[in-house]
């Protein structure tokens, strides 16, 4: 199915793109026929008259894609942002009174050499 369709829309664009005449025949004023190619004929097909008296006309139009073909131009801009590094602290200085208080806001157990072997290995016997 998609060859068939990818054929007929190639014949149809070769087609406009080559260009096709098309002869447009009115008869006494109105619409007659329309035909693709160029042919002369020198009477009328409905009224059968020379169309040199002047009931007939017909018009030659020459119908083309007047599109440019040109490849289409690709432009990529590689815009490239700026790296962002990080800014360095230059700034250590720390208030004594804060350190203070941090650390006494340190709550470690009591030093296992300090208390007595019966306080570290929990027997209490009475």
């Amino acid at each position: 199915m998609k060859k068939i369709t990818v054929t007929i829309l190639s014949v149809l664009y070769m087609t406009i793109a080559c260009g096709v005449m098309v002869n447009v025949h009115y008869c006494m004023g109105s619409l007659s026929s329309v035909e693709y190619g160029h042919g002369e004929e020198e009477t009328c097909g409905k009224c059968g008259m020379k169309e040199k008296k002047g009931c007939c006309e017909t018009e030659y139009k020459f119908v083309k894609l007047d599109g440019d073909h040109q490849l289409a131009k690709i432009s990529i801009d590689f815009f490239q942002a700026p790296a962002l590094l990080p800014s360095l602290l230059t700034d250590f200085s720390a208030t004594p009174g804060l350190l203070s208080y941090l650390s006494l806001q340190y709550h470690s157990p009591p030093d296992p050499r300090v208390n007595e072997v019966y306080l570290h290995n929990c027997v209490f016997r009475i």
